[in-house]
């Protein structure tokens, strides 16, 4: 069970400000701690400080993409981190690279927060 009686940890990386921010602060609506990371270098240092349960993940950062930062999560210890990969992409287009990058699970955007909320909620 998470302390403070919230539902868990959520690390949200999006390069974009406006979709990060709001993004985050729905999920923090929601009963999360939230912390949002711009790059996939500051997702990797966000992730082993953070340690959070579940990380939001856009693939397409610019330098280290997602695929590249979810690999690396992977690497540095976050084996059982839940990793939700956020792309504008279908899941059958990016499926497979998803799931080779360690990906659990595939949103697309504009991300329906229906669907996000349930998903969290089934973790």
């Amino acid at each position: 069970m998470p302390e403070s009686g919230r539902r868990g940890r959520v690390l949200l990386v999006d390069d974009n400000p406006d979709v990060a921010d709001t993004l985050a602060m729905v999920i923090g609506l929601w009963g999360y701690d939230v912390q949002v990371g711009r790059d996939g270098p500051e997702g990797v240092k966000l992730a082993q400080e953070f340690l959070p349960h579940v990380v939001l993940l856009d693939i397409g950062l610019p330098g280290m993409d997602g695929y590249e930062t979810a690999r690396e999560v992977r690497r540095q210890g976050g084996r059982s981190v839940v990793l939700v990969a956020l792309t504008g992409q279908d899941q059958q287009e990016a499926g497979a690279r998803s799931r080779d990058a360690g990906f659990d699970h595939h949103l697309t955007k504009p991300v329906d927060t229906a669907a996000l909320q349930q998903l969290l909620a089934s973790l």
